[in-house]
């Protein structure tokens, strides 16, 4: 019994490989076109996915597009409206201009008369014109004549001209001898600079400036020690040129009688003649002495500090102008 089952099972398992064997090649051809539909499904996937976002990107242009297409309606508006109003002005122009053609035509008619009238006045103001041309070469002979006769002759304007010339050139000398003067006085007076003393130079002219306190005591004529030894130095200066003219100047504030500032700005003004005349060979006629006393102030006499300014006294030094004044005579 065994055996027959046995046998009978082989006999099955004989008749299904047999069965299995004549379906194998269909299988094959299954699985191949299944493998075949899943290449062709994920290719259709990658070209979904591609129309996809292509899909996108045109709606993403559409909108672009119609938004631009918006754009330009407004602008295609605002330049229909911009050649209307150019239109306008283009069609005032013309009326403008044949406005203006027809007013020029007149005008010019006016101004060719205009014209007519000015030329027609030269030609009048010509023939004044030579009149006047004759006349005045008949003044100019007249006035030749008068200057011949008055001897107006370039010699002598030329001559003059050698005058002033030489007058120049001498106050240009007599500029320079004052200058180099005021440079030795400075030299010799540089110690006292600043302590009572300045030197100035005005319209050809040094001022030497003596405040009260190097040279007086408040109310006496007497010189200081201190003072003495600034004009000594001075006197040495002015011996050694000849040619300055001096001129002594006292001056007081007002405080006080007048007829008492006279005598007291007189008094300090001899005062300093005497040292400058003890301490060097000066001759006596180059010097001038002044009491101006109270009524030649420099500064207030309201304050203390102006009244020390104008109680002082004043050595003015003048270059010899004589031989100015023989230009000039001559």
């Amino acid at each position: 019994m065994k055996k027959l089952i046995l046998c009978t099972f082989c006999g099955i398992l004989l008749a299904s490989s047999a069965s299995a064997q004549k379906q194998l090649p269909a299988v094959k051809r299954a699985e191949a076109s299944r493998d075949s539909l899943a290449t062709l499904l994920g290719s259709c996937n990658k070209t979904k996915t591609s129309l996809e976002a292509r899909n996108k990107k045109l709606e993403d242009e559409l909108v672009g597009l119609r938004a631009d297409t918006s754009a330009k309606n407004t602008r295609i508006a605002n330049l229909e409206t911009q050649n209307a109003q150019y239109k306008t002005l283009n069609d005032n122009l013309s009326a403008q201009q044949t406005k203006v053609a027809q007013h020029g035509a007149a005008e010019t008619k006016a101004m060719l008369e205009d014209l007519q009238r000015i030329r027609e006045s030269l030609f009048a103001r010509q023939d004044s014109l030579e009149l006047l041309q004759r006349s005045f070469i008949e003044k100019t002979e007249i006035l030749n004549n008068l200057m011949r006769e008055m001897g107006f002759k370039d010699s002598e304007l030329s001559q003059k001209n050698r005058k002033i010339a030489d007058m120049e050139a001498l106050i240009a000398r007599k500029d320079s001898a004052n200058n180099a003067l005021r440079a030795k006085i400075q030299r010799a007076l540089t110690s006292f600079e600043g302590k009572g003393l300045t030197i100035e130079q005005r319209g050809g002219k040094i001022y030497v400036v003596l405040e009260e306190s190097l040279l007086f005591k408040v109310g006496q004529s007497e010189v200081a020690a201190n003072g003495q030894n600034a004009l000594k130095q001075l006197a040495t200066v002015l011996d050694q040129n000849p040619e300055i003219h001096i001129t002594i100047e006292g001056h007081t504030d007002n405080t006080g009688s007048s007829q008492r500032n006279w005598e007291l700005s007189t008094q300090r003004a001899l005062a300093i003649s005497g040292i400058l005349l003890n301490n060097s060979k000066i001759n006596g006629k180059r010097i001038i002495v002044s009491g101006k006393g109270q009524y030649s102030p420099i500064a207030t006499n309201d304050t203390p500090e102006g009244r020390a300014k104008n109680r002082r006294s004043e050595i003015i030094l003048t270059p010899d102008l004589q031989e100015i004044f023989e230009i000039i005579k001559n």
